[in-house]
């Protein structure tokens, strides 16, 4: 039996299970395995930056940051 045929059958065998399942524990199902695969990634550089020279904003700033932005947004309409 070659790997491509266990595959197969390992998969129409979660196929086969799955469909069981009612459209909410399919979904619940698929979401933990989306999140688990995320999981076990390596996580990516998402900003190129110096760390140590850069300080991460204090929740003070965020809170003004966001305040400031609501005022724009609020006037812009």
């Amino acid at each position: 039996m070659s790997v491509i045929e266990i595959d197969n059958k390992i998969l129409n065998d979660i196929v086969s299970e799955v469909k069981k399942l009612d459209e909410v524990e399919q979904s619940v199902l698929l979401t933990k395995l989306r999140v688990k695969r995320l999981a076990s990634k390596k996580n990516s550089i998402v900003a190129n930056y110096d760390a140590t020279k850069i300080a991460a904003p204090t929740m003070a700033q965020i809170d003004k940051w966001k305040h400031e932005a609501r005022k724009l947004n609020t006037n812009a309409k």
